[in-house]
């Protein structure tokens, strides 16, 4: 699974440690993640044992540790659910975890667990507040692990989610009393179970059928339990589908859900607590935890036993006795000496997981301290074996410990936002502005503003204390202006130009926390305002053109959630996240009313009033170059921050290559086949008038002029600045390659105080916790993912800054050097880049990103195993669209499918099994006629024309040929690069099998019925010097579409068919015209030379005489005379033709054989076309032999192309040269 794009998030860390409220967690696969309320999330690598950091004399040694590993970047509110799923990939290190999260307000994201990648995001996945998610598994998965993912919490209707897309497919409503649910493992293909428990305590269980997705009620469990008992939770066990828990304040119902047997044992709460939630351990024991920190540990073994005889259908109520109650003494959790003082807060019970590692299992609980985050685990031994007797290890805490760097920003920055393309404004907690170039802004966060800022940077001084909000619009850059807001409650507007303040605000009595522009047109008096928004979410409507507050409205103690405006009725409303509306009258400046509730929420919904959201700022897909924030870490208030500046590598690209971002003919230089396939070919005032005799035109002058590169733009000097920073930032590496490039580009020295981070689906984005210096080299070892994302930044800005730097220097070996150093200097903890990330970048549009992505992964196949390239075989194959079933995985999935093994086949096809390399090839010829992704299409294009030799033998390859002439000839904008990559794998086809180009382009020059159709055939020739075998075919359809009895058709194609036909005489000797005749003459492979009328566009004449191939012909310079020669006959001869009367009926009366086969290998064109008519053939006047040596005979007649000129040099003299050898003939 690949989303992340192309953008490279970059965290300065400070040595604030993060004190956020963790709000929800899961352990999963060696991680543990937690939720935070302010919409953050961690994930942690657990790890059993003391870390070297951490280990002390007299530590325990089986305790678990947590390493902070990635901060998840996208939810805008509280964390309510964690889900996680398995899914498998290609090989064993691609294997993927996947994170699912919720939050309070209804939005549901996937994330990947180990590299934290942003994979998709529904923003309206829950109509309600979701506090469960649950995988609804079957026996039957797809690539992209489970189908559905239920979603559930406090509402009356639970929704099934697409895993893949995250859409809603079903909602499941109508439950009024309907508290909770959760997913049971499936014992069918299509069907799925489901528990869910009401108000009053009655259990369903429901069947979910994935095919129709019907939700069917299959039995109802009555239980007992109080009926104004409050229920926590209800959990299932994932061992074993047998068994559930509901959790309620008061005590434990365990049901049997098997069918012959159900049974509910009760475990009551002890005396004076209150429990706070459940979970299974394995299938043979539970975990209960309280409200104050307290666990107990019991044996589900025990309990069956005691109660092994219980009657059908007969509920079965017994009280079960702890295995082992963490409660007493140091073993409570929670209730270590570190934290001994502490009491979890009432609304948030203790986050204890069950941890397994291996065959071990473990209590785990993180909790919130002043000193930070605390850890407690407990070791569970014997759980795993079969007997029932077992015991609790006692009860260690820790602090979570984080590795900030040595060189850290300070001043810390508390808010940071990008005014334009290229200016960042960073706001500093000693409550200064710093207003600079991003260049500027990349160095001084890397080392803490150790150096002195330049000419191009501005301090803004004025605020006391932090800065809590910047703010800018464009029309307010055109008057140099911006927005700040402080802790010290006041909002201020500054002119960046002159580095001075033009106005202060002092409207709020708590710190501003956001600016918002009013909308045009909705009142006159607040035209071209902005509003400044505090911690008490008061709000004041400052006017810009009068630099004054022109409305104050008070706060309330719920958030204020959006402002709708009522211009005609001159109200302005405010809705809070309570529901209530407050409606303020514009005109006088007073509160009108107070409405709530179902009125509140009626106005609210009215679509006629302009209405302005308030939310926090959160990562969104950027349109910019480049583009940064500041993460909050902590509870509000809290200094505690991280700023991140993204680079979209995509767009500094194109600013740095204005004439050359996207992919143009001109991308292959020095190709062979590029001179084959040509743009729009020019034609020229003498190509249009060789009919008229005016002219003989002489073989054509190759320019080799090279344009010289225009200079850069302000702009992208100040991007080409920046992007050679992040590149320092990001070449960390101290091997020979690094430091060349480092040296070459003149680019700044590693700097260690940064993090690296991938951007995902929506911005949504991920970064790296701090990491100890000697540990520099862990971005590489993160996720396969993350290493192609990295190396793709590292080689396109290289190649970028060279060019535009204009050094003369082979980038593509220093790529191909720098992948392989890279991977020996990391070792073996490298992580091989993703070869499914790679695939979607394989032909990006952007030519640097085509380049490096295809350098990378060519270096990543070739660094396989035998064995690993057979295992990626194995798995892909799978997954072609000509194996694939429709349900089996995405339409996405089986493109990269197709993708992966067709850049396998086209460099090696000895890696593919031939079953495999036909598949691939039914595949890719899928891809070229699905309209459905462009560069889907693209890429078969490519790879079919790359490895043709190798798909050629399982396709129509003549079909194949005439669906990519069909896209070269297509002239829309929008199909202009599907357009350019045709022509060249036309190109290359024609290199690997001459003479199936030649005859498929003859029949279909001679097949179209249009003009039009005719003169795109035609204009995809250039400087054909491939078509040596179908050259006469060739030549007699271009003379057919000339015939002067159609006009419309000849007018047409007279320009592009005249250009065309002087390049082939110029291309080849066997080819000659005399303008002044109007006569064309062509060599054939069998011997005769066959005379066209291009005035009559008729066979005017065959001349036979020569019994092997003609090699060159002649016309004398009064046209009466042909002289022609065959190498391997050995032998020149002298023709005059004259048809006579009969000759020339016969000639134009049989002018066109029957239509040839153009069959795969194309043999068709290689004669001269159909049957030469005796009235029309004429022998030569007179000949001469002459001999050469044996290698010139028996090579082939396409050699000789270069090196035979046969031309007259007077009247009655003919001069032969052939390599060194010249002759003269006299007639």
């Amino acid at each position: 699974m690949a989303s992340a794009s192309l953008s490279i998030p970059i965290a300065f860390w400070s040595q604030s440690t993060p004190t956020a409220t963790i709000s929800a967690t899961l352990a999963c696969d060696g991680y543990v993640v937690a939720g935070l309320e302010e919409g953050l999330i961690w994930v942690f690598k657990a790890t059993c044992g003391p870390t070297n950091a951490s280990f002390v004399v007299g530590q325990p040694k089986d305790i678990v540790s947590l390493e902070p590993c990635t901060l998840l970047v996208g939810h805008s509110s509280r964390i309510t659910a964690l889900q996680s799923m398995h899914v498998d990939g290609d090989t064993k290190s691609t294997c993927e975890w996947i994170l699912i999260s919720a939050s309070e307000d209804g939005e549901v994201k996937k994330w990947n667990l180990i590299d934290g990648r942003c994979l998709q995001s529904n923003p309206f996945a829950f109509i309600g507040v979701p506090t469960y998610l649950g995988v609804i598994n079957t026996v039957e998965k797809t690539v992209s692990g489970p189908k559905f993912i239920l979603c559930a919490g406090l509402s009356n209707e639970a929704c099934i989610l697409d895993a893949t897309s995250l859409e809603v497919v079903r909602v499941w409503g109508g439950h009024q009393d309907w508290v909770y649910c959760t997913a049971l493992p499936g014992d069918d293909q299509h069907q799925s179970r489901i528990l869910s428990v009401s108000a009053d305590c009655k259990l369903s269980l429901w069947i979910f059928d994935t095919a129709s997705l019907a939700v069917v009620k299959s039995k109802v469990f009555e239980i007992c339990s109080k009926t104004n008992d409050s229920i926590v939770s209800l959990v299932a066990c994932r061992q074993d589908s047998s068994w559930a828990a509901l959790v309620t304040r008061s005590n434990v119902q365990i049901v049997c859900l098997q069918s012959q047997k159900r049974a509910c044992y009760m475990v009551p709460c002890p005396e004076g607590e209150a429990l706070a939630g459940a979970e299974f351990v394995c299938s043979k024991d539970i975990i209960i935890w309280t409200q104050s920190g307290h666990v107990f540990y019991y044996s589900l073994a025990e309990l069956q036993q005691r109660n092994s005889h219980p009657k059908v259908d007969v509920l079965e109520h017994s009280a079960m006795e702890p295995r082992y109650d963490t409660s007493s003494g140091e073993s409570s959790i929670g209730a270590t000496a570190a934290v001994s003082d502490w009491k979890p807060p009432s609304d948030y019970p203790p986050s204890v997981m069950v941890f397994s590692n291996a065959d071990s299992h473990y209590f785990l609980n993180l909790q919130n301290t002043l000193q930070g985050l605390h850890c407690s685990s407990a070791n569970l031994l014997g759980v795993s074996s079969d007997q029932h007797q077992g015991k609790v290890d006692s009860v260690h805490g820790t602090l979570v410990q984080w590795h900030p760097h040595k060189s850290l920003t300070s001043p810390s920055v508390t808010f940071s936002t990008m005014l334009n393309d290229t200016l960042v404004a960073l706001g500093h907690d000693s409550g200064d502005v710093r207003v600079c170039p991003v260049d500027e802004a990349l160095l001084g966060l890397a080392s803490g503003f150790a150096q002195k800022h330049s000419k191009e940077t501005t301090v803004l001084k004025g605020h006391i204390g932090p800065i809590s909000s910047i703010f800018t619009t464009d029309d307010l850059m055109d008057r140099s202006f911006i927005l700040t807001g402080g802790k010290d409650c006041s909002a201020r507007i500054w002119n960046v130009e002159s580095g001075t303040e033009v106005a202060c605000f002092n409207n709020h009595s708590r710190p501003v926390t956001h600016f918002l522009q009013v909308p045009d047109d909705v009142n006159s008096r607040v035209k071209r305002s902005v509003i400044s928004i505090a911690e008490d979410h008061s709000i004041a409507i400052i006017s810009i053109e009068e630099m004054s507050c022109v409305y104050l409205f008070g706060g309330y103690e719920h958030a204020l959630v959006s402002i709708q405006w009522r211009p005609p009725e001159d109200y302005i409303i405010l809705w809070h996240a309570d529901e209530t509306a407050f409606v303020w009258q514009m005109q006088t400046g007073h509160l009108d009313r107070i409405v709530k509730g179902e009125t509140a929420r009626a106005i609210m919904a009215d679509s006629r009033w302009k209405v302005c959201e308030i939310s926090p700022r959160r990562p969104t897909a950027s349109k910019r170059p480049f583009d940064c924030m500041t993460v909050p870490l902590g509870v509000p208030g809290s200094k505690a921050t991280v700023p991140v500046l993204v680079m979209n590598l995509k767009y500094v690209l194109t600013i740095l290559s204005p004439t050359r971002h996207t992919d143009q003919p001109s991308d292959q230089p020095g190709s062979k086949s590029s001179a084959v396939i040509s743009p729009e070919p020019q034609i020229s005032t003498r190509h249009r008038h060789i009919f008229s005799g005016q002219s003989r035109i002489s073989a054509k002058a190759k320019s080799g002029a090279v344009e010289e590169p225009a200079p850069l733009s302000e702009m992208a000097r100040k991007c080409l600045r920046a992007a050679k920073v992040v590149l320092g930032l990001l070449v960390t590496e101290d091997d020979a390659y690094a430091v060349s490039i480092r040296n070459l580009l003149d680019i700044s020295p590693p700097t260690r105080a940064i993090a690296l981070g991938l951007r995902g689906a929506y911005g949504n984005f991920s970064i790296r916790a701090p990491v100890s210096e000697s540990r520099e080299s862990d971005s590489w070892c993160v996720s396969p993912t993350m290493t192609a994302s990295k190396l793709i930044g590292i080689l396109a800005l290289s190649k970028m800054i060279a060019t535009a730097q204009d050094l003369d220097v082979d980038m593509d070996t220093w790529s191909r050097g720098y992948c392989n150093a890279t991977q020996d200097s990391v070792g073996q903890n490298f992580c091989p880049p993703s070869l499914s990330f790679l695939a979607k970048y394989w032909q990006d549009p952007q030519v640097e990103i085509q380049e490096v992505t295809k350098t990378i992964l060519l270096s990543a196949i070739g660094r396989m195993s035998k064995a690993d390239i057979a295992s990626l075989v194995k798995y892909w194959s799978a997954f072609l669209p000509a194996a694939a079933l429709p349900d089996s995985c995405s339409s996405q999935f089986m493109a990269r499918s197709a993708i992966i093994l067709g850049i396998i086949g086209a460099e090696n096809a000895e890696a593919l099994p031939e079953k495999v390399r036909k598949l691939a090839a039914l595949s890719l010829t899928i891809l070229l006629n699905d309209d459905s992704r462009v560069s889907y299409k693209v890429a078969s294009i490519d790879l079919l024309s790359q490895g043709f030799a190798t798909w050629q033998p399982f396709i129509r390859a003549d079909a194949v040929l005439k669906t990519l002439f069909l896209m070269a000839m297509d002239t829309q904008t929008a199909n202009s690069l599907v357009s350019r990559r045709a022509r060249r794998a036309i190109a290359q086809i024609a290199l690997v099998n001459p003479a199936l180009f030649a005859t498929t382009l003859t029949q279909d020059i001679l097949d179209s019925k249009r003009p039009s159709d005719r003169v795109g055939l035609l204009k995809l020739i250039s400087n054909p010097t491939v078509l040596y075998n179908g050259i006469p075919r060739l030549a007699e359809a271009i003379v057919k579409s000339l015939d002067p009895t159609v006009p419309n058709m000849r007018e047409s194609l007279l320009p592009v068919g005249t250009s065309v036909l002087l390049d082939l005489v110029q291309s080849y000797p066997q080819l000659d015209v005399h303008v002044g005749s109007q006569k064309l003459a062509v060599g054939t492979a069998e011997g005769p030379i066959v005379v066209y009328d291009l005035h009559t566009a008729t066979r005017w004449q065959i001349l036979e005489g020569h019994t092997k191939t003609a090699s060159a012909v002649a016309f004398s310079r009064d046209g009466k005379t042909i002289v022609s020669c065959s190498v391997k006959e050995g032998s020149v001869r002298f023709w005059q033709p004259n048809p006579g009367f009969f000759g020339m009926l016969m000639g134009g009366s049989s002018l066109w054989s029957p239509k040839s086969s153009s069959a795969g290998g194309g043999g068709g064109g290689s004669g001269h076309p159909g049957s030469m008519p005796s009235l029309s053939s004429q022998q030569s006047s007179r000949s001469f032999d002459f001999a050469l040596q044996d290698s010139i005979v028996t090579g082939s007649e396409e050699q000789l192309l270069n090196h035979i000129r046969l031309e007259w040099t007077g009247d009655r003299v003919a001069k032969l040269s052939i390599y060194d050898h010249i002759m003269s003939f006299n007639v």
